[in-house]
Formats: C-alpha cells, structure tokens, sequence
C-alpha cells in the first residue's frame, strides 16, 4: 500500500524499494512513528507510520501487499501514512516536538522546514 500523498519528484519504482532504517522517534501520544530511511541509491526519506511495532536502525523495509514488512518478516507489517524528503531541519523539529494527531504537521509544513 503507497503512502497517500508521496513527494510527487519519486517515481512509482523509487517509492516500492527496499529502504533501510536510519532511525526513528515514537510519538507516543498518537502512536505514531516517523522513520529516516534510505535506499540503496542513497534517496531519503522521512515516513510516516502508524503502529506499534519498535523500527531500529538497520531493519529493512521492503513492499508488502498490506505495507511494507520488516526485515521480510510477513508478520510484521507496517502500514505507511505518509512520506517526505529528508530534511535535516524537519526532522529536527519531529525528534524534538513529536507531533501527534492534535498537532498535525501538514506536508506544507514539512517541505518549509
């Protein structure tokens, strides 16, 4: 399943690849986790994810008909809300605010950062 609103510079073929874990923060308040990833291109990203499931730096995330799975593990499947370039700057802000659902960061805002 593609995140709803992809970077629109990515292609279909860049979006369903392999990406590994850069690090991630868990905002507990909504539950959500915002992930850095990278491909074996060298494309960051930050995704936006809701689950509970724990994301270390490291794991592999790859395309699932449900999400992505991790480390190709089909039990453990994540489901994508949303993706963005990396920016050092937004990302800052994300490990230091953690917004949740009351404080939503639009992906205007994200880009801005």
């Amino acid at each position: 399943m593609l995140p709803h609103c992809c970077p629109h510079s990515l292609t279909y073929k860049e979006i369903l690849m392999e990406w590994r874990v850069i690090d991630s923060v868990v905002c507990t308040r909504s539950n959500m986790t915002f992930v850095c990833v990278i491909s074996a291109k060298s494309l960051k990203l930050i995704v936006w994810t809701v689950t509970d499931l724990a994301l270390r730096p490291g794991d592999r995330l790859t395309p699932h008909r449900q999400g992505y799975q991790i480390n190709h593990d089909p039990g453990r499947v994540i489901s994508v809300v949303n993706a963005t370039p990396f920016r050092s700057r937004l990302w800052q802000s994300l490990l230091q605010s953690r917004p949740g659902r009351e404080q939503r960061l639009s992906d205007r805002d994200a880009l801005s950062l």
